[in-house]
């Protein structure tokens, strides 16, 4: 394959990749969303960020925290879209260094990876809502929102390792 043309399949796979895991998210975090008491809503949206980094590594877990969540975030209406930014694209890179590596490393890389999430909303909420509020919202982050959607990822994950349509979309991306 000349070395235009690959670079060229390499970024229509990478766009079409992050643009379908971003609307898997968004639709994931917007149907099935349980509003918080502290402000803000858990879902399981942060699965497929799991599942896209895990399977195509760190730049399409970035593309894919970056838009999934925030066009949720926009969607619903949540005034601080722009820490989601921040916290779900740290996420889904983090989450992506697991690519390649055993399921275990992938799970704990996808924990690291909610971890970084859930502590970029906590340092906000602490300006934003005080030491409680912000601490309450650490735990349903980490727990309610981050332990189920490892969960759920690491389970597609093993059901998708050695799929044809994934191995070859992930040849393409090469190193992305």
């Amino acid at each position: 394959m000349e070395s235009g043309k690959g670079r060229g399949a390499g970024r229509a796979v990478y766009i079409a990749v992050v643009s379908t895991f971003s609307a898997l998210t968004a639709a994931l975090t917007f149907m099935l969303r349980v509003p918080s008491p502290t402000g803000g809503y858990t879902h399981v949206g942060d699965a497929a960020v799991y599942v896209a980094a895990a399977l195509f590594g760190p730049y399409v877990g970035l593309g894919v925290g970056l838009i999934g969540p925030a066009a949720a975030d926009l969607l619903v209406g949540y005034p601080r879209w722009y820490v989601t930014l921040l916290a779900h694209g740290l996420q889904g890179y983090i989450a992506g260094l697991g690519r390649g590596r055993g399921l275990a490393a992938q799970v704990a890389a996808m924990l690291l990876g909610g971890a970084a999430m859930s502590l970029t909303y906590f340092a906000v909420n602490v300006y934003l809502k005080g030491l409680p509020l912000a601490l309450a919202s650490l735990i349903r982050d980490f727990f309610g929102q981050t332990l189920v959607s490892v969960a759920i990822a690491a389970l597609l994950v093993r059901a998708l390792r050695g799929n044809p349509y994934v191995e070859k979309a992930a040849r393409l991306l090469g190193g992305a």
